[in-house]
């Protein structure tokens, strides 16, 4: 139970999370709904209306008892969460709900970390494992059964609202069916190369209630939309080439529209794949990379937001003991915001009850803050960022990323593009890895062109980008003007998965190395004049 305990870091970006583990089927039906959500839609705080899911004299109590062995700090985590999935894999559709509820309980004693869960939501269950996480906590003996101490719980509220339309009750099964198969019908008949297509949509709705030892209760309501398409193809000499595109937003299926709509990432998953299949080898060497604006967010996200992470700076990342000091260029701004309208790293309250905020981690190439949770600021000096995050009630929080972006600068993309004499422009990434404490990444390119005489030229094929995530920051010589920040369809995985956004506007790095199997560049006129 104590975060003492070794585990492997996951560092590999994951797209599309597993799915729970070990519940019960049943139908996303206006019942359910019904029971799930209040009767004022998907709000927060005091403008949800209703109960809560557990009752607050349960939650007293229970936040009592695990508080009557001295520790520190504790919290309930009540969580109930229904998915609806719907899904064309070569044209065969499978369909699934899920639904899944209980009880996480977490005591802090001198920084360390003490965690159990339940899936009932009987009292009696949840009093007895208060008792036992406070034991543990005080590495006492069996469980003991005195009447706890009194806290008082204060319902907070907040602004923050992410309104979910329409429902996912509110349109049924089978129209859900029909939009599906419409949309595997325009992947297979946009190209008679295609050989396999995939297109997923899930809608996940979790309301989610938190009793704190210091006094708060929390109600939040949160519906996640997800959609993604995946496109094969294979030409006459046999040539196989795949790719992917998605969104996913804390909104529903509203949101889908324009470059966000169901339509337009099944015709990005084809047109990409299309261009594999006429690439030509991507060029090797260190020269310039000019990253197009918004999902090429994703190679800062993993390669140098992670290492800002309160628990990995803590036991040594990169970015430990740099607050005040420089670690990007000038003029580069590194922001976490987890208060931006539909995007899937927004929340009105983080999983311990802190609202959620604005991080500036990065300003104009000077440090100027990690990503904390309540226990790992403590430990390093600093205030909570509202960044714990945990994937379920079956999981302690931990300091993640929300929505992770580099600001806008002040060049137009084509001017950018314009000036780079020789070197490849990347719309897309793809998969990757990364040393998520040294900051070593590698990505691969998803879609790609070259850069010939300041133009964009020909497509690439097997590019990939690797380095350091500190001197990819500080290699940065030119922001663009046109930030977009995305909503990404994958999870962020550290232990436990998340769903994050990422940003950028179009930004180049002066130099970085590329990998392929094309010609050997030299970077022999500067990259730029």
């Amino acid at each position: 139970m104590s975060d003492r305990k070794k585990r492997r870091e996951i560092s590999r970006r994951e797209f599309l999370g597993k799915s729970a583990v070990g519940v019960t089927a049943l139908s996303l039906s206006p019942v359910l709904m019904e029971l799930l959500l209040t009767s004022a839609g998907c709000k927060t705080g005091a403008k949800a209306a209703g109960g809560l899911i557990i009752s607050e004299d349960v939650l007293k109590k229970a936040v009592g008892f695990l508080m009557a062995k001295g520790a520190d700090f504790g919290d309930l985590y009540v969580e109930k969460a229904i998915l609806g999935s719907i899904r064309s894999d070569d044209r065969k559709i499978s369909t699934s709900s899920l639904i899944e509820k209980g009880v996480g309980v977490r005591a802090v004693k001198d920084g360390k970390t003490f965690y159990a869960y339940t899936a009932s939501f009987e009292p009696d269950e949840i009093y007895q494992t208060a008792r036992l996480v406070a034991d543990a906590a005080v590495q006492g003996g069996p469980a003991g059964a005195g009447a706890g101490v009194i806290i008082n719980l204060t319902r907070q509220s907040s602004n923050l609202t992410f309104p979910i339309t329409p429902l996912p009750a509110d349109r049924s099964v089978e129209n859900k069916v029909e939009l599906v198969k419409s949309l595997s019908d325009r992947a297979w008949s946009a190209d008679a190369r295609v050989v396999q297509a995939t297109q997923s949509f899930r809608e996940i709705i979790r309301r989610v209630n938190i009793a704190t030892s210091s006094g708060k209760t929390i109600d939040q309501t949160l519906g996640l939309t997800e959609f993604y398409a995946s496109t094969f193809m294979k030409d006459a000499r046999g040539n196989l080439q795949s790719s992917f595109d998605g969104r996913a937003a804390y909104a529903g299926q509203d949101f889908f529209t324009g470059d966000n709509s169901f339509t337009n990432i099944v015709d990005t998953s084809v047109k990409r794949t299309k261009n594999l299949l006429e690439a030509v080898d991507s060029p090797r060497g260190v020269f310039p990379v000019v990253l197009a604006a918004g999902a090429n967010g994703v190679i800062f996200h993993e390669s140098c937001g992670h290492g800002m992470e309160a628990d990995l700076v803590y036991k040594g990342s990169n970015f430990k003991d740099q607050l005040g000091k420089p670690t990007a260029a000038k003029g580069v701004t590194l922001i976490d915001d987890g208060t931006i309208p539909f995007l899937p790293g927004s929340f009105a309250f983080d999983d311990e009850g802190t609202p959620s905020q604005r991080t500036v981690l990065i300003e104009d190439g000077i440090q100027r803050n990690y990503l904390c949770d309540l226990v790992w600021a403590k430990k390093m000096g600093l205030q909570s960022t509202g960044s714990g995050r945990r994937q379920s009630f079956r999981f302690a929080p931990l300091p993640r990323m929300r929505n992770t972006y580099i600001d806008k600068g002040a060049v137009s993309p084509q001017d950018i593009v314009a000036a780079t004499k020789r070197g490849i422009y990347v719309v897309d990434t793809s998969g990757g890895q990364v040393d998520v404490i040294t900051g070593n990444f590698m990505m691969g390119v998803s879609e790609g062109y070259l850069i010939e005489n300041g133009k964009i030229t020909r497509p690439i094929k097997g590019a990939t980008l690797s380095g350091m995530g500190v001197q990819a920051l500080k290699s940065i010589d030119v922001i663009g003007n046109d930030l977009l920040i995305f909503p990404s369809p994958g999870r962020c995985g550290k232990f436990q998965t998340a769903p994050v956004g990422v940003g950028m506007p179009t930004t180049r790095v002066r130099s970085i190395l590329v990998g392929g199997k094309g010609e050997a560049w030299e970077d022999k006129e500067g990259g730029a004049r």
